[in-house]
């Protein structure tokens, strides 16, 4: 008789431990359905936005530089060079 108790314990105890475990997992699902993959979503939108915007930033900044460029060309010889020999001098 106490085998078939502690086998009806060790059942009760197992049927119970598996409720728990689908309670959590059904609460996870949740969690994850409701707020994990709604933030994520808004997140790569955010980020989405700022690498456009940092695109249109250099594009931008590149033409500036391409505009003076191509106004002052001796200057801008002028400062390749002395930047380019700085740079030579630091690297030894």
């Amino acid at each position: 008789m106490s085998g078939d108790r502690v086998k009806e314990n060790v059942e009760e105890i197992r049927k119970e431990a598996q409720e728990q475990i689908d309670s959590l997992r059904a609460q996870v699902e949740q969690l994850l359905k409701e707020v994990v993959t709604p933030n994520l979503l808004k997140a790569a939108d955010k980020t989405d936005t700022a690498v456009a915007n940092a695109r249109k930033f250099k594009d931008y900044e590149l033409e500036n530089v391409s505009t003076r460029v191509r106004s002052q060309p001796i200057a801008a010889v002028l400062i390749s060079a002395a930047v380019g020999f700085v740079l030579g001098r630091f690297s030894r």
